[in-house]
């Protein structure tokens, strides 16, 4: 697969080596964070395809397509068409949820073989956190955030008592 950096397309064909959109070149390795357009998509829709991703802890984000950019701004309407992005490494996943939903076809469907999938997903699990670490975090990172609390408050006092007393 080929990965356009302008555009967030990825492309099947690996002779492709310019995008067919933008005319940049593609690139081969791109990193499992790089965003993926996936679909574009408006109204109902839209928040179809969202509910889908948040319900299957998909990460994603959506922008306004910008060869509609113009037309909101001279109406401020809502987006017509807004462009949804997932990164690579949650790619195929996306892909599968979306066609389960039919909010894409079936021909959407990646190659799970591609070694650029792969090895963005590779990487993504490689980057997750354990769950026993995660939460040993959260909770260490939970008390700090009371100690900080506890020291802020002490350091207010403090200081009160020390105007206090000047004033006094």
């Amino acid at each position: 697969m080929r990965y356009c950096t302008r555009c967030k397309c990825l492309y099947k064909n690996d002779q492709t080596e310019s995008c067919p959109v933008c005319g940049r070149k593609t690139i081969t390795d791109p990193s499992h964070f790089s965003p993926v357009r996936i679909v574009t998509a408006n109204g109902f829709e839209l928040e179809r395809i969202r509910a889908a991703l948040e319900d299957g802890d998909i990460p994603y984000s959506y922008q306004e397509a910008p060869r509609d950019a113009g037309i909101q701004i001279l109406n401020a309407a809502p987006p017509e068409n807004c462009d949804v992005f997932v990164p690579l490494s949650a790619y195929q996943q996306a892909v599968e949820l979306l066609i389960g939903i039919g909010a894409l076809q079936e021909d959407a469907i990646p190659d799970e073989a591609d070694p650029v999938l792969q090895k963005a997903q590779k990487e993504a699990a490689e980057e997750e956190l354990p769950p026993q670490k995660a939460k040993m975090i959260r909770i260490v990172s939970g008390i700090g955030f009371l100690l900080l609390l506890v020291l802020v408050v002490w350091l207010t006092d403090f200081v009160m008592e020390l105007i206090i007393q000047l004033f006094a």
